[in-house]
């Protein structure tokens, strides 16, 4: 079959198993972007010099290439000369932070910076190009309206903060109706796709989709916290990973405290540290996608471990009305979205 012949189709991306079972009330999301508010925290502190500019922008109704785009215009750059941390939904008001490359001495005047669309927060020198992942969290201020049931509501929120949720990628990592997915078929089909950001995305919904068919896996096999043997674990707000050892008793200690997670794949190059009954799990979903697992390591993506839950740093909530203002703060990569899949069933209103 070659890349024209391949079809096109809507994907499900909402199918994967619920923690806490699928939730029986409703809410609108999303009804206009003030609804969504998010505020990037940088893993690291600006110098104050150097040659590139850090720019904290506050964007409404634009995504993060649509402010690149009007960053290099305006200061009369390559696209390549931006920088960024993290992509940003288009329908929220998003605290982000760019960084553009100028000359040292530069004195750069801001005066007429910015559009309806487009607020300057604050502007500083650093010594380095920002880069994808330099993150520390996310922030999140969020309106949910006309709340169906707030007793489950109140429950829900409750048992999430204490216990946490399944650490999925959203619904944003798969594009509208899951089209990164038809992307990342192309590319297992063998087509050259010469755009490095569409590449990029068609890349990371391919391995995305597998993680999430794991961490699914494991939520029906018991929850996320329920060790198999041969599992690896990875160390809470690290990248750090130790695998099970028998004669270790305090594992479930450790996992109930939040001081380590179970790990599941990040599909691609590499043996995989998981033995045992872990990873004759983890091979049977990467068996069922076995030309989507050989494209990722044909692509040069290296064998990685994800936690399998998300607890949030802060969950805070209060009524307002029939709707419900929700404080989140979760840690970069994860998603804010994943959190609310285990507390209502969102209708929104405009997709993001």
């Amino acid at each position: 079959m070659n890349s024209e012949q391949i079809e096109h189709k809507d994907w499900d991306v909402s199918g994967w198993h619920y923690l806490y079972g699928k939730p029986s009330a409703s809410a609108v999301f999303k009804k206009i972007p003030e609804d969504f508010i998010v505020t990037e925290s940088l893993s690291f502190d600006p110098v104050g010099e150097g040659e590139h500019l850090f720019l904290l922008i506050e964007k409404r109704q634009l995504n993060t290439q649509q402010v690149c785009e009007y960053l290099a215009k305006h200061f009369s750059k390559r696209l390549r000369d931006i920088g960024y941390a993290g992509l940003k939904d288009k329908q929220s008001v998003s605290q982000q932070w760019f960084s553009i490359q100028l000359n040292v001495t530069s004195t750069i005047d801001l005066d007429d910076f910015g559009s309806e669309d487009i607020k300057l927060v604050k502007a500083v020198r650093h010594n380095k190009k920002l880069r994808i992942g330099a993150l520390k969290a996310n922030h999140f201020s969020i309106r949910l309206r006309d709340i169906s049931d707030w007793s489950e509501i109140d429950k829900r929120l409750h048992v999430i903060k204490e216990h946490g949720v399944p650490n999925y990628f959203g619904p944003q990592r798969f594009g509208i109706k899951g089209n990164n997915l038809n992307w990342f078929e192309r590319l297992v089909h063998g087509e050259q796709i010469r755009n490095k950001k569409l590449k990029g995305f068609a890349l990371s919904a391919g391995r995305s989709f597998l993680f999430n068919n794991v961490v699914s896996k494991r939520v029906e096999l018991g929850g996320l916290d329920q060790f198999l043997e041969g599992d690896v674990f990875i160390l809470d707000g690290s990248h750090s990973y130790f695998t099970f050892e028998q004669q270790n008793e305090d594992y479930q200690k450790r996992l109930d405290e939040f001081d380590i997670h179970i790990s599941a794949p990040l599909f691609g190059e590499g043996e995989s540290p998981a033995t045992s009954n872990c990873l004759e799990l983890e091979d049977e979903v990467a068996n069922l996608f076995l030309n989507w697992h050989k494209a990722l390591c044909d692509q040069g993506l290296e064998h990685e471990r994800r936690s399998i839950r998300l607890k949030p740093s802060i969950l805070e909530w209060q009524k307002d009305g029939q709707d419900l203002l929700i404080n989140l703060e979760i840690p970069t990569g994860c998603f804010a979205t994943s959190v609310l899949r285990e507390l209502v069933e969102l209708t929104e209103q405009e997709s993001i």
